[in-house]
């Protein structure tokens, strides 16, 4: 079970803070999720906590930067694009090194895409904008920097690797 004060990976919301318990009425897990300047109180149940995990540690995460360059893009494609769009959805409640991931692999499609002067699929902004977020929120925290820290890491990561440091 975790701690209070422990930072874990909520598969909807992505780094939440565990802020306390609760007994009644069923046993809960209360957590603290910001998203951009608001805070959010969630409690979750114990019955379910096997969705939960901790955020990576600082080791693994200097880690994942020093090696972005050899960080593979996900090969996964169907013909369906709603399909694809879920499946790197998926990927995303994984949390780092897969948020890193996804990111990579939506900015490569886009760079692809529009070398081929054809326009990107929608979806791919949108989970690029996720996978940018969970990324940019489990990196600063397991670094212990802030967020705008973090974001600065990863794109001299990208940068470094030839890649754009970020799309929007």
């Amino acid at each position: 079970m975790f701690s209070i004060g422990e930072h874990i990976i909520h598969p909807g919301q992505g780094v939440c803070t565990v802020t306390g318990f609760e007994d009644s009425p069923a046993p809960m897990i209360v957590l603290e999720a910001r998203s951009g300047h608001a805070r959010t109180t969630l409690k979750y149940p114990v019955a379910q906590v096997d969705r939960l995990h901790p955020c990576i540690g600082r080791e693994d995460a200097e880690r994942l930067i020093s090696t972005y360059a050899e960080l593979e893009c996900d090969p996964y494609t169907e013909r369906n694009s709603s399909l694809e769009e879920s499946y790197f959805k998926r990927q995303l409640k994984l949390g780092a090194p897969e948020t890193l991931r996804v990111a990579k692999t939506m900015r490569r499609r886009i760079h692809d895409a529009e070398a081929r002067a054809k326009k990107p699929s929608s979806y791919y902004a949108r989970v690029l904008k996720e996978a940018r977020r969970r990324t940019i929120e489990e990196l600063a925290v397991a670094l212990d920097v802030t967020e705008e820290a973090a974001e600065a890491r990863i794109c001299a990561a990208a940068r470094a690797a030839g890649e754009l440091p970020s799309v929007n």
